[in-house]
Protein backbone atom coordinates (compact mmCIF):
# COMPACT_ATOMS: atom_id res chain seq x y z
CA UNK A 1 0.00 0.00 0.00
CA UNK A 2 1.43 3.04 -0.97
CA UNK A 3 1.17 6.22 0.44
CA UNK A 4 1.78 9.94 -0.24
CA UNK A 5 4.13 12.09 1.51
CA UNK A 6 1.73 15.10 0.92
CA UNK A 7 1.13 15.30 4.83
CA UNK A 8 4.71 16.27 5.36
CA UNK A 9 3.89 19.96 3.86
CA UNK A 10 3.89 20.79 7.15
CA UNK A 11 4.28 24.55 6.55
CA UNK A 12 1.17 24.78 5.11
CA UNK A 13 -0.42 24.77 8.52
CA UNK A 14 -4.51 25.27 8.89
CA UNK A 15 -6.10 24.73 12.03
CA UNK A 16 -8.41 21.50 12.27
CA UNK A 17 -11.53 22.12 10.53
CA UNK A 18 -12.97 19.50 11.39
CA UNK A 19 -12.38 20.22 15.10
CA UNK A 20 -15.50 20.02 17.61
CA UNK A 21 -15.26 23.58 19.10
CA UNK A 22 -17.46 24.56 22.47
CA UNK A 23 -19.44 27.81 22.35
CA UNK A 24 -16.80 29.85 21.00
CA UNK A 25 -17.25 28.24 17.55
CA UNK A 26 -16.78 31.10 16.00
CA UNK A 27 -12.80 32.32 16.98
CA UNK A 28 -10.77 31.68 14.18
CA UNK A 29 -7.41 29.97 15.35
CA UNK A 30 -5.00 31.01 11.74
CA UNK A 31 -2.55 33.68 11.48
CA UNK A 32 -0.84 35.02 8.24
CA UNK A 33 2.35 32.51 8.82
CA UNK A 34 4.99 30.81 11.42
CA UNK A 35 6.60 32.78 13.19
CA UNK A 36 9.78 30.69 14.10
CA UNK A 37 11.40 31.06 18.24
CA UNK A 38 9.43 30.82 21.61
CA UNK A 39 9.05 29.09 24.98
CA UNK A 40 5.96 26.44 25.15
CA UNK A 41 5.30 25.66 28.52
CA UNK A 42 2.69 23.10 29.16
CA UNK A 43 1.54 21.75 32.11
CA UNK A 44 1.64 17.79 33.40
CA UNK A 45 -0.74 17.22 36.27
CA UNK A 46 1.73 13.97 37.21
CA UNK A 47 5.32 12.76 36.56
CA UNK A 48 6.12 10.52 34.29
CA UNK A 49 7.41 6.95 35.27
CA UNK A 50 9.62 6.98 32.85
CA UNK A 51 10.52 8.01 28.97
CA UNK A 52 12.13 5.23 27.83
CA UNK A 53 9.72 3.84 25.31
CA UNK A 54 9.95 0.21 26.74
CA UNK A 55 8.19 1.21 29.98
CA UNK A 56 5.41 3.92 29.16
CA UNK A 57 2.39 3.10 30.73
CA UNK A 58 1.10 6.67 31.79
CA UNK A 59 -0.48 9.35 29.56
CA UNK A 60 2.28 12.19 31.22
CA UNK A 61 4.97 10.22 29.96
CA UNK A 62 3.54 9.81 26.43
CA UNK A 63 2.91 13.71 26.29
CA UNK A 64 6.60 14.20 26.66
CA UNK A 65 7.78 10.99 24.74
CA UNK A 66 5.88 11.60 21.44
CA UNK A 67 7.98 14.62 20.88
CA UNK A 68 11.14 13.07 21.58
CA UNK A 69 10.43 9.48 19.87
CA UNK A 70 9.18 8.41 16.16
CA UNK A 71 8.30 5.54 15.32
CA UNK A 72 7.62 3.54 11.80
CA UNK A 73 4.40 5.40 11.55
CA UNK A 74 2.29 7.94 13.23
CA UNK A 75 -1.43 9.25 13.34
CA UNK A 76 -3.05 12.62 11.71
CA UNK A 77 -5.35 14.50 13.13
CA UNK A 78 -8.14 12.34 12.15
CA UNK A 79 -6.30 8.92 13.34
CA UNK A 80 -5.60 7.98 9.98
CA UNK A 81 -2.19 5.62 9.79
CA UNK A 82 -0.03 7.79 8.06
CA UNK A 83 3.94 7.69 7.04
CA UNK A 84 6.62 8.77 10.16
CA UNK A 85 10.02 7.17 9.17
CA UNK A 86 8.39 4.53 7.09
CA UNK A 87 8.23 6.28 3.62
CA UNK A 88 5.94 2.81 2.09
CA UNK A 89 4.76 -0.01 3.74
CA UNK A 90 3.47 -3.43 1.77
CA UNK A 91 0.68 -5.73 4.01
CA UNK A 92 0.37 -9.06 2.32
CA UNK A 93 -2.76 -10.75 1.62
CA UNK A 94 -2.58 -13.21 4.46
CA UNK A 95 -2.27 -10.06 7.05
CA UNK A 96 0.78 -11.69 8.32
CA UNK A 97 3.51 -9.62 7.11
CA UNK A 98 4.46 -6.28 6.74
CA UNK A 99 7.25 -4.91 4.60
CA UNK A 100 8.64 -1.43 5.35
CA UNK A 101 10.49 0.54 3.71
CA UNK A 102 12.38 3.89 5.27
CA UNK A 103 13.17 7.12 4.97
CA UNK A 104 17.06 7.65 4.10
CA UNK A 105 17.13 10.91 5.92
CA UNK A 106 16.29 9.87 9.60
CA UNK A 107 18.93 10.50 12.00
CA UNK A 108 18.92 9.91 15.86
CA UNK A 109 20.00 13.15 18.23
CA UNK A 110 23.17 11.52 18.39
CA UNK A 111 23.59 11.95 14.87
CA UNK A 112 23.80 8.61 13.57
CA UNK A 113 21.15 7.36 10.98
CA UNK A 114 18.41 5.26 11.76
CA UNK A 115 18.40 1.72 10.24
CA UNK A 116 16.16 -1.23 10.01
CA UNK A 117 18.34 -2.88 12.70
CA UNK A 118 17.69 -0.34 15.03
CA UNK A 119 13.90 -1.21 14.66
CA UNK A 120 14.65 -4.96 14.84
CA UNK A 121 16.51 -4.15 18.72
CA UNK A 122 14.01 -1.79 19.91
CA UNK A 123 10.94 -3.98 19.47
CA UNK A 124 13.46 -6.92 20.32
CA UNK A 125 14.22 -5.32 23.52
CA UNK A 126 11.01 -5.28 24.33
CA UNK A 127 10.06 -8.95 24.32
CA UNK A 128 13.46 -9.49 26.06
CA UNK A 129 12.38 -11.00 29.10
CA UNK A 130 15.26 -9.23 30.59
CA UNK A 131 13.72 -6.11 30.10
CA UNK A 132 10.43 -6.71 31.81
CA UNK A 133 8.53 -4.41 29.67
CA UNK A 134 4.48 -3.98 30.65
CA UNK A 135 4.09 -3.55 27.20
CA UNK A 136 5.40 -6.40 25.76
CA UNK A 137 2.06 -8.20 25.07
CA UNK A 138 1.38 -5.73 22.43
CA UNK A 139 4.39 -7.47 20.29
CA UNK A 140 3.86 -10.91 20.88
CA UNK A 141 2.04 -11.85 17.78
CA UNK A 142 5.42 -11.24 16.27
CA UNK A 143 6.65 -14.61 14.65
CA UNK A 144 8.97 -16.06 17.28
CA UNK A 145 7.93 -13.38 20.02
CA UNK A 146 6.22 -15.75 22.31
CA UNK A 147 9.76 -18.12 22.18
CA UNK A 148 11.96 -14.99 22.61
CA UNK A 149 10.40 -13.70 25.50
CA UNK A 150 9.98 -17.41 27.14
CA UNK A 151 13.80 -17.15 26.93
CA UNK A 152 13.94 -20.31 25.07
CA UNK A 153 15.57 -18.95 21.73
CA UNK A 154 17.92 -16.09 21.34
CA UNK A 155 16.05 -13.71 18.79
CA UNK A 156 12.84 -12.77 17.51
CA UNK A 157 12.47 -14.36 13.89
CA UNK A 158 9.93 -12.40 12.83
CA UNK A 159 11.85 -9.35 13.23
CA UNK A 160 13.85 -9.26 10.01
CA UNK A 161 16.31 -6.29 8.78
CA UNK A 162 16.53 -7.10 4.58
CA UNK A 163 18.94 -4.04 4.02
CA UNK A 164 19.69 -0.81 5.33
CA UNK A 165 16.49 0.83 4.87
CA UNK A 166 13.55 -2.43 4.36
CA UNK A 167 12.05 -3.82 7.51
CA UNK A 168 10.23 -6.82 7.27
CA UNK A 169 7.35 -8.19 9.98
CA UNK A 170 6.19 -11.51 10.10
CA UNK A 171 3.20 -11.95 12.85
CA UNK A 172 2.22 -15.32 13.81
CA UNK A 173 -0.99 -15.05 12.79
CA UNK A 174 -3.12 -11.76 11.56
CA UNK A 175 -3.37 -8.69 14.40
CA UNK A 176 -6.32 -6.42 13.47
CA UNK A 177 -4.82 -3.87 15.28
CA UNK A 178 -1.02 -3.88 14.37
CA UNK A 179 -0.63 -0.82 12.23
CA UNK A 180 -2.05 1.05 15.39
CA UNK A 181 0.02 -0.77 17.39
CA UNK A 182 2.75 0.72 15.62
CA UNK A 183 1.94 4.05 16.00
CA UNK A 184 2.00 3.91 19.57
CA UNK A 185 4.18 5.66 22.13
CA UNK A 186 6.08 2.31 22.85
CA UNK A 187 6.75 1.48 19.37
CA UNK A 188 9.10 4.31 18.87
CA UNK A 189 12.90 3.46 17.43
CA UNK A 190 15.86 3.97 19.60
CA UNK A 191 19.55 4.07 19.90
CA UNK A 192 21.19 0.50 21.02
CA UNK A 193 24.48 2.49 21.85
CA UNK A 194 22.29 5.20 24.42
CA UNK A 195 20.55 2.85 26.08
CA UNK A 196 21.73 2.34 29.84
CA UNK A 197 20.35 2.52 33.09
CA UNK A 198 19.42 5.78 32.94
CA UNK A 199 17.47 5.91 29.20
CA UNK A 200 14.64 6.42 31.31
CA UNK A 201 15.37 9.66 32.44
CA UNK A 202 18.11 10.84 29.67
CA UNK A 203 15.97 9.85 26.27
CA UNK A 204 17.69 9.95 22.97
CA UNK A 205 15.29 10.01 19.95
CA UNK A 206 14.62 11.16 16.51
CA UNK A 207 11.77 13.45 17.27
CA UNK A 208 11.11 16.86 16.14
CA UNK A 209 12.65 18.05 19.71
CA UNK A 210 15.84 17.06 21.74
CA UNK A 211 15.82 16.08 25.33
CA UNK A 212 17.93 18.57 27.82
CA UNK A 213 17.02 18.34 31.51
CA UNK A 214 14.80 16.90 34.22
CA UNK A 215 14.11 18.16 37.55
CA UNK A 216 12.11 15.66 39.43
CA UNK A 217 8.37 17.20 40.80
CA UNK A 218 9.26 20.82 38.69
CA UNK A 219 9.84 20.21 34.95
CA UNK A 220 11.15 18.60 31.62
CA UNK A 221 12.94 20.77 29.05
CA UNK A 222 12.88 20.00 25.53
CA UNK A 223 15.11 21.79 22.83
CA UNK A 224 14.82 22.18 18.87
CA UNK A 225 15.94 19.41 16.58
CA UNK A 226 16.91 21.51 14.15
CA UNK A 227 17.79 18.50 12.00
CA UNK A 228 14.50 16.65 12.12
CA UNK A 229 13.60 15.29 8.70
CA UNK A 230 10.36 16.69 8.66
CA UNK A 231 11.45 20.01 9.00
CA UNK A 232 12.46 21.61 12.02
CA UNK A 233 9.89 23.01 14.36
CA UNK A 234 9.08 26.04 15.05
CA UNK A 235 9.14 26.28 18.56
CA UNK A 236 12.94 26.67 20.30
CA UNK A 237 11.99 24.80 23.58
CA UNK A 238 8.96 22.82 24.91
CA UNK A 239 8.73 23.18 29.00
CA UNK A 240 6.90 20.35 30.67
CA UNK A 241 5.85 21.92 33.70
CA UNK A 242 4.85 19.16 36.61
CA UNK A 243 1.93 19.90 38.84
CA UNK A 244 2.64 17.74 42.48
CA UNK A 245 -0.99 16.52 43.50
CA UNK A 246 -0.50 18.90 46.19
CA UNK A 247 -0.03 22.15 43.88
CA UNK A 248 -2.77 21.02 41.07
CA UNK A 249 -5.08 23.47 41.74
CA UNK A 250 -2.50 26.18 40.60
CA UNK A 251 -2.62 25.07 37.13
CA UNK A 252 -5.19 27.20 35.99
CA UNK A 253 -3.99 30.06 38.19
CA UNK A 254 -0.69 30.18 36.37
CA UNK A 255 -2.91 29.65 32.85
CA UNK A 256 -4.72 32.77 33.82
CA UNK A 257 -1.46 34.59 34.73
CA UNK A 258 0.18 33.78 31.37
CA UNK A 259 2.65 31.61 33.01
CA UNK A 260 1.07 28.53 30.69
CA UNK A 261 0.15 28.39 27.06
CA UNK A 262 -2.23 26.06 27.52
CA UNK A 263 -4.54 24.20 30.84
CA UNK A 264 -7.41 21.71 31.44
CA UNK A 265 -10.64 23.89 32.24
CA UNK A 266 -11.05 23.03 35.65
CA UNK A 267 -14.54 21.16 36.43
CA UNK A 268 -15.76 23.78 38.93
CA UNK A 269 -15.31 26.56 36.59
CA UNK A 270 -16.50 24.64 33.46
CA UNK A 271 -19.79 25.92 33.18
CA UNK A 272 -18.65 29.75 34.28
CA UNK A 273 -15.89 30.09 31.63
CA UNK A 274 -18.09 28.43 28.50
CA UNK A 275 -20.79 31.10 29.29
CA UNK A 276 -18.01 34.07 30.19
CA UNK A 277 -18.05 36.67 27.41
CA UNK A 278 -14.78 38.19 28.93
CA UNK A 279 -12.95 34.43 28.85
CA UNK A 280 -14.03 34.42 25.43
CA UNK A 281 -12.44 37.39 24.34
CA UNK A 282 -8.82 36.76 26.19
CA UNK A 283 -7.95 32.56 24.82
CA UNK A 284 -9.70 30.28 22.80
CA UNK A 285 -11.32 27.25 24.17
CA UNK A 286 -11.53 23.86 22.85
CA UNK A 287 -13.81 21.27 23.75
CA UNK A 288 -13.77 17.84 22.05
CA UNK A 289 -14.83 14.32 23.06
CA UNK A 290 -11.77 11.52 23.94
CA UNK A 291 -10.87 7.98 23.83
CA UNK A 292 -11.31 7.45 27.43
CA UNK A 293 -12.41 5.79 30.27
CA UNK A 294 -12.87 7.26 33.98
CA UNK A 295 -13.69 4.07 36.56
CA UNK A 296 -13.21 2.46 39.61
CA UNK A 297 -11.22 -0.73 39.63
CA UNK A 298 -12.24 -3.29 42.42
CA UNK A 299 -9.28 -5.45 43.31
CA UNK A 300 -11.31 -9.04 42.94
CA UNK A 301 -8.02 -10.92 43.88
CA UNK A 302 -9.14 -9.06 47.71
CA UNK A 303 -11.83 -10.73 49.92
CA UNK A 304 -14.99 -9.74 49.91
CA UNK A 305 -14.41 -8.48 46.41
CA UNK A 306 -13.80 -12.06 44.89
CA UNK A 307 -17.36 -12.77 45.41
CA UNK A 308 -18.80 -11.30 42.30
CA UNK A 309 -22.17 -10.93 43.88
CA UNK A 310 -20.54 -7.91 46.29
CA UNK A 311 -19.27 -6.66 43.41
CA UNK A 312 -22.34 -6.33 41.16
CA UNK A 313 -24.06 -4.81 44.83
CA UNK A 314 -21.51 -2.25 44.80
CA UNK A 315 -21.67 -1.55 41.26
CA UNK A 316 -25.69 -0.87 41.95
CA UNK A 317 -24.74 1.65 44.98
CA UNK A 318 -23.09 4.17 42.98
CA UNK A 319 -25.43 6.21 41.91
CA UNK A 320 -22.82 7.37 38.61
CA UNK A 321 -25.55 9.45 36.64
CA UNK A 322 -25.71 11.89 39.50
CA UNK A 323 -21.69 11.97 40.10
CA UNK A 324 -21.26 12.86 36.60
CA UNK A 325 -24.20 15.39 36.16
CA UNK A 326 -23.44 17.22 39.43
CA UNK A 327 -19.31 17.03 40.05
CA UNK A 328 -17.42 15.95 36.79
CA UNK A 329 -19.61 18.26 34.90
CA UNK A 330 -16.53 19.59 32.10
CA UNK A 331 -19.01 17.89 29.27
CA UNK A 332 -18.18 14.69 30.53
CA UNK A 333 -20.77 11.89 29.72
CA UNK A 334 -21.96 8.77 31.94
CA UNK A 335 -19.95 5.54 31.02
CA UNK A 336 -22.43 2.78 30.55
CA UNK A 337 -19.92 0.41 29.51
CA UNK A 338 -16.06 0.02 29.21
CA UNK A 339 -15.71 1.34 25.66
CA UNK A 340 -15.91 5.20 24.63
CA UNK A 341 -18.11 6.09 21.77
CA UNK A 342 -16.52 6.23 18.88
CA UNK A 343 -14.76 2.80 19.15
CA UNK A 344 -15.52 -0.21 17.17
CA UNK A 345 -17.79 -2.25 19.01
CA UNK A 346 -19.48 0.69 21.41
CA UNK A 347 -23.18 0.15 21.58
CA UNK A 348 -25.19 2.83 22.47
CA UNK A 349 -27.83 0.46 23.29
CA UNK A 350 -26.00 -1.12 26.09
CA UNK A 351 -27.34 0.01 29.47
CA UNK A 352 -24.51 -1.22 32.55
CA UNK A 353 -25.47 -1.07 36.29
CA UNK A 354 -28.25 1.67 37.01
CA UNK A 355 -28.39 2.94 40.47
CA UNK A 356 -30.52 0.13 42.13
CA UNK A 357 -30.19 0.66 45.88
CA UNK A 358 -32.67 -2.39 46.55
CA UNK A 359 -30.71 -4.64 44.13
CA UNK A 360 -27.65 -3.85 46.11
CA UNK A 361 -29.08 -4.54 49.24
CA UNK A 362 -30.43 -7.89 47.52
CA UNK A 363 -27.01 -8.78 46.15
CA UNK A 364 -24.99 -8.58 49.80
CA UNK A 365 -27.47 -10.57 51.66
CA UNK A 366 -27.48 -13.37 49.05
CA UNK A 367 -23.60 -13.26 49.03
CA UNK A 368 -23.60 -13.48 52.85
CA UNK A 369 -23.44 -10.16 53.81
CA UNK A 370 -26.66 -8.98 54.65
CA UNK A 371 -26.58 -4.65 55.05
CA UNK A 372 -22.81 -5.27 54.63
CA UNK A 373 -21.96 -6.58 57.96
CA UNK A 374 -18.91 -8.79 57.43
CA UNK A 375 -17.16 -6.32 55.23
CA UNK A 376 -14.30 -5.13 56.54
CA UNK A 377 -13.71 -1.30 55.65
CA UNK A 378 -12.55 -0.95 51.63
CA UNK A 379 -9.56 1.91 50.79
CA UNK A 380 -10.55 3.73 48.02
CA UNK A 381 -7.27 5.54 46.02
CA UNK A 382 -6.49 7.98 44.18
CA UNK A 383 -3.14 10.24 43.34
CA UNK A 384 -5.62 13.03 42.66
CA UNK A 385 -6.09 16.07 45.11
CA UNK A 386 -8.05 17.85 42.72
CA UNK A 387 -11.34 19.02 44.40
CA UNK A 388 -13.39 17.39 41.77
CA UNK A 389 -12.00 13.75 42.29
CA UNK A 390 -12.24 14.37 46.12
CA UNK A 391 -15.84 14.85 45.68
CA UNK A 392 -16.15 11.66 43.53
CA UNK A 393 -14.37 9.66 46.17
CA UNK A 394 -16.80 11.38 48.80
CA UNK A 395 -19.93 10.35 46.85
CA UNK A 396 -18.84 6.70 46.70
CA UNK A 397 -18.25 6.77 50.37
CA UNK A 398 -21.60 7.90 50.68
CA UNK A 399 -23.53 5.72 48.49
CA UNK A 400 -21.71 2.64 49.72
CA UNK A 401 -22.58 3.51 53.52
CA UNK A 402 -26.60 3.29 52.63
CA UNK A 403 -25.67 -0.65 51.98
CA UNK A 404 -23.36 -0.63 54.78
CA UNK A 405 -20.32 -0.88 53.25
CA UNK A 406 -17.62 1.57 54.83
CA UNK A 407 -15.32 3.61 52.47
CA UNK A 408 -11.87 5.16 53.25
CA UNK A 409 -10.98 7.25 50.72
CA UNK A 410 -6.63 7.42 50.45
CA UNK A 411 -4.71 9.98 48.26
CA UNK A 412 -1.31 8.17 47.20
CA UNK A 413 2.01 10.21 47.87
CA UNK A 414 2.33 10.68 43.58
CA UNK A 415 1.94 8.65 40.61
CA UNK A 416 4.82 6.69 40.93
CA UNK A 417 3.30 5.66 44.84
CA UNK A 418 -0.07 5.32 43.25
CA UNK A 419 1.33 3.18 40.21
CA UNK A 420 2.70 0.59 42.69
CA UNK A 421 -0.01 0.00 45.01
CA UNK A 422 -2.46 -0.84 41.36
CA UNK A 423 0.39 -2.58 39.34
CA UNK A 424 0.82 -4.79 42.82
CA UNK A 425 -2.82 -5.07 43.71
CA UNK A 426 -2.40 -4.00 47.15
CA UNK A 427 -5.08 -2.07 47.14
CA UNK A 428 -9.55 -3.45 47.51
CA UNK A 429 -10.69 -0.32 45.19
CA UNK A 430 -9.00 2.72 42.92
CA UNK A 431 -9.75 5.68 41.40
CA UNK A 432 -8.31 5.53 37.28
CA UNK A 433 -8.47 7.05 34.14
CA UNK A 434 -7.64 4.77 30.83
CA UNK A 435 -6.37 7.00 27.80
CA UNK A 436 -6.58 5.63 24.22
CA UNK A 437 -2.81 4.83 23.24
CA UNK A 438 -4.52 3.53 19.78
CA UNK A 439 -7.82 4.34 18.47
CA UNK A 440 -8.92 0.58 18.60
CA UNK A 441 -11.26 -1.44 21.21
CA UNK A 442 -8.49 -3.71 21.67
CA UNK A 443 -6.68 -0.86 23.62
CA UNK A 444 -9.43 -0.84 26.01
CA UNK A 445 -10.60 -4.45 26.48
CA UNK A 446 -7.45 -6.45 25.97
CA UNK A 447 -5.43 -3.74 27.72
CA UNK A 448 -7.89 -3.50 30.95
CA UNK A 449 -9.28 -6.84 30.89
CA UNK A 450 -7.22 -9.98 29.28
CA UNK A 451 -5.75 -11.82 32.19
CA UNK A 452 -2.21 -11.46 31.09
CA UNK A 453 -2.23 -7.75 30.66
CA UNK A 454 0.09 -5.79 32.82
CA UNK A 455 -2.72 -2.94 33.13
CA UNK A 456 -4.98 -5.18 34.35
CA UNK A 457 -4.81 -4.04 37.72
CA UNK A 458 -7.96 -5.38 38.71
CA UNK A 459 -6.71 -8.99 38.62
CA UNK A 460 -9.65 -10.26 36.45
CA UNK A 461 -9.08 -13.57 34.60
CA UNK A 462 -11.78 -15.56 32.80
CA UNK A 463 -10.46 -17.88 30.14
CA UNK A 464 -13.52 -17.36 27.88
CA UNK A 465 -12.50 -13.29 27.98
CA UNK A 466 -9.45 -13.92 27.06
CA UNK A 467 -9.56 -16.44 24.28
CA UNK A 468 -12.34 -14.15 22.79
CA UNK A 469 -10.38 -10.94 22.73
CA UNK A 470 -7.53 -13.19 21.05
CA UNK A 471 -9.75 -14.30 18.19
CA UNK A 472 -11.04 -10.82 17.97
CA UNK A 473 -7.28 -9.57 17.59
CA UNK A 474 -6.95 -12.06 14.33
CA UNK A 475 -10.09 -11.35 13.10
CA UNK A 476 -9.94 -9.11 10.08
CA UNK A 477 -13.69 -8.84 9.63
CA UNK A 478 -14.64 -5.67 10.88
CA UNK A 479 -18.20 -6.41 11.93
CA UNK A 480 -17.19 -9.86 13.25
CA UNK A 481 -15.17 -7.95 15.41
CA UNK A 482 -17.39 -5.25 16.47
CA UNK A 483 -19.79 -8.40 17.47
CA UNK A 484 -16.74 -9.87 19.85
CA UNK A 485 -15.84 -7.02 21.43
CA UNK A 486 -20.03 -6.09 22.38
CA UNK A 487 -19.96 -9.51 24.21
CA UNK A 488 -16.74 -8.85 25.62
CA UNK A 489 -18.03 -5.94 26.95
CA UNK A 490 -21.37 -7.64 28.60
CA UNK A 491 -19.67 -10.57 30.42
CA UNK A 492 -17.20 -8.09 31.41
CA UNK A 493 -19.49 -5.93 33.20
CA UNK A 494 -21.83 -8.49 34.48
CA UNK A 495 -18.61 -9.85 36.45
CA UNK A 496 -18.56 -5.96 37.58
CA UNK A 497 -14.73 -6.07 38.06
CA UNK A 498 -15.06 -2.58 37.57
CA UNK A 499 -17.42 0.46 37.87
CA UNK A 500 -17.51 2.36 34.82
CA UNK A 501 -17.74 6.01 35.26
CA UNK A 502 -17.61 8.86 32.65
CA UNK A 503 -15.38 9.91 29.65
CA UNK A 504 -13.81 12.56 29.76
CA UNK A 505 -13.80 15.61 26.99
CA UNK A 506 -10.90 17.80 26.32
CA UNK A 507 -11.81 21.13 27.65
CA UNK A 508 -8.72 23.33 27.13
CA UNK A 509 -8.15 26.83 27.24
CA UNK A 510 -5.51 28.04 24.71
CA UNK A 511 -3.54 31.47 24.77
CA UNK A 512 -4.33 33.74 22.27
CA UNK A 513 -0.90 33.53 21.08
CA UNK A 514 -0.82 29.96 20.98
CA UNK A 515 -1.31 28.81 16.54
CA UNK A 516 -1.34 25.93 14.46
CA UNK A 517 -2.81 23.48 16.95
CA UNK A 518 -4.23 20.16 15.58
CA UNK A 519 -5.94 17.77 18.33
CA UNK A 520 -7.15 14.35 17.81
CA UNK A 521 -9.70 12.56 19.43
CA UNK A 522 -6.81 10.86 21.26
CA UNK A 523 -5.87 14.17 23.45
CA UNK A 524 -3.70 16.25 24.33
CA UNK A 525 -0.83 13.61 24.36
CA UNK A 526 -1.10 13.48 20.62
CA UNK A 527 -0.45 17.08 19.84
CA UNK A 528 2.08 17.39 17.30
CA UNK A 529 4.21 20.28 18.80
CA UNK A 530 6.08 20.45 15.84
CA UNK A 531 3.74 22.30 13.92
CA UNK A 532 2.60 24.65 16.87
CA UNK A 533 3.70 28.10 16.78
CA UNK A 534 3.76 31.61 19.07
CA UNK A 535 2.60 34.49 17.28
CA UNK A 536 3.99 37.49 19.10
CA UNK A 537 1.93 39.69 17.53
CA UNK A 538 -1.94 37.95 17.99
CA UNK A 539 -4.40 39.74 16.15
CA UNK A 540 -7.17 41.65 18.34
Amino acid sequence: MRLLNMIRKRHLLTFLATLTWGVWATLAWAAPGPVPGGKYNIPLSGEPNSLDPAYITDIYAVNVANNIFDGLVEYDKDLNIVPAIADIWKIARDHKSYTFLLRKDVRFHNGRQVTAEDFVYSFQRILDPATRSPVALFFLNIEGAKAFNDGLVDRVTGLVAKDPHTLLIRLEQPYAPFLSILAMANAKVIPKEAVGIDFGTNPVGTGPFRFDAWTPGKGIILSANDGYFNGSPFLDTLYFQIYPSHEIENMFSDFERGYLEESIIPSDKYEMIKSSADYAKRYNLVSKPLLNLVYVGINVTIPPLDNIKVRQAISYAVDTDTIVKEITKRGSIRAKGILPPGLAGFNPDFVGYTYNLDKAKQLLEEAGFPNGKGIPPLELWTFSKSESVQLELQAYQKYLKAVGITVIPRVADNWQHFLSLIDEKKVPLFYAAWYGDYPDPDNFLYVLCHSRSRTNRMGYSNPIIDQALEEARREMDYMKRVEIYREVQRLVMSEAPIITQHVNSFNYLFQPWVKGVEISYLGGAYIPFRKVWIDFKPHK
